[in-house]
């Protein structure tokens, strides 16, 4: 093997490293779930990353109405506010996502999914601004019905959206805390309660919830509404049960997981219109281009010129492919069929500059005159 050869050889093998790093980085296959008990107060602490899931739905539907009210409880105590985190999602398996609590900065965002008229889903939102503090207990409750939504923080009432309504089908899927079961989107903070109501609170309920909000309305309700409760009130193991007979528990997993992770995501659900999804596929395409390059460069250098384009595209997919696989057991990561198609592409163009007339003209002198000069 001459000197160019080698030189061609060892890119391919750096820019394998270098594509192999910058994807799968932090290499986080098994990363530890820091959720923890709390010791002098019935609750949970979140630290990043950590998730709380339920393995069955929260209520399968049964006697409750689709589209009935409903209210939510949320008692916890923010100790992050300079980004966006999902506080807790409500989804089902395979299906697009339910129900969403996040919180922006010091604020809130509610949004679910309504059914657009050609049938696909379409996401709804609302936002609170300003109704939460870092390091202070927030006892959350949403209630919706026939007169849309309303917003209340510590009993006290923020803000009402007339026009945007949650159903009790929003929160009759599976349940995930403390972050997306989608993406990775991790809150951080403490958590001391949650309920789910199969009715619409008034405002004097919320009040009065809110004042025995150590047993998270207990008492207050009549429990045939209750469609989920927790207490957090275990303090060991790694269950909190729900206290409705027969409900889903959330279990706290021994590795941090996103629940409804991407897995070879078809091309036409990654699309999106946005100047970001075309500028990650030029990125995709452009990082690569180099491998494309280097590996048919070494392969006219070799004087293995038979196929050299077609050995260095498969090489580039198979690459790619391997990649995208691992990248869904990384939780940071996202596995899409479009990252294959791009970066297979960037592997073809590569090899496809290399094998240009004037380009493919120098490393064939190259080769000569380094075979000559081993004579």
């Amino acid at each position: 093997m001459n000197r160019e050869t080698k030189v061609f050889a060892t890119l391919t093998i750096l820019t394998t490293l270098g594509i192999v790093v910058c994807t799968l980085w932090p290499f986080a296959f098994f990363a530890p779930n820091r959720v923890s008990w709390l010791e002098k107060t019935n609750g949970v602490r979140l630290l990043s990353p950590a998730v709380l899931v339920t393995r069955e739905p929260l209520n399968p539907m049964g006697s409750q109405i689709p589209d009935g009210p409903m209210t939510l409880e949320v008692w916890i105590e923010p100790s992050h506010a300079d980004s966006i985190f999902t506080i807790l999602d409500v989804f089902q398996t395979g299906k697009h996502l339910r129900f969403r609590l996040q919180q922006y900065f010091l604020g809130l965002v509610i949004s679910h999914n309504i059914l657009a008229p050609n049938g696909h889903p379409i996401r709804a939102k609302v936002d609170v601004n300003n109704v939460l503090q870092t390091d202070k207990v927030s006892f959350i409750t949403i209630t919706s019905g026939t007169n849309g939504t309303s917003v209340y923080v510590d009993g006290k009432h923020r803000r009402t959206f007339p026009y945007f309504r949650i159903s009790q089908q929003d929160l009759s899927g599976r349940l995930s805390v403390g972050g997306s079961a989608f993406h990775l989107e991790p809150w951080f903070g403490e958590v001391y309660g949650l309920a789910i109501h199969a009715r619409e609170f008034t405002a004097e309920e919320v009040m009065r919830s809110y004042q025995e909000r150590a047993e998270v309305n207990s008492t207050n309700v009549d429990p045939g509404s209750l469609v989920a409760r927790y207490t957090f009130s275990e303090h060991t193991g790694n269950v909190v049960h729900n206290q409705v007979s027969g409900g889903a528990n959330l279990i706290m997993p021994k590795n941090f997981v996103v629940a409804q992770h991407s897995f070879l995501t078809a091309p036409w659900r990654e699309f999106e219109p946005t100047w970001g999804y075309f500028w990650d596929v030029l990125r995709n395409v452009a990082g690569f281009v180099p491998m494309g390059f280097f590996i048919c460069a070494w392969y006219y250098l070799s004087g293995r010129t038979k196929h050299a384009i077609a050995y260095s595209i498969l090489f580039g997919a198979a690459l790619s492919l391997s990649v995208e696989l691992l990248q869904a057991y990384i939780p940071q990561r996202e596995s899409g069929i479009t990252d294959i198609i791009t970066n297979t592409s960037g592997t073809a163009l590569g090899a496809l500059l290399a094998s240009s007339r004037p380009m493919r003209s120098l490393l064939t002198r190259r080769r000569t005159s380094a075979a000559s000069g081993n004579c």
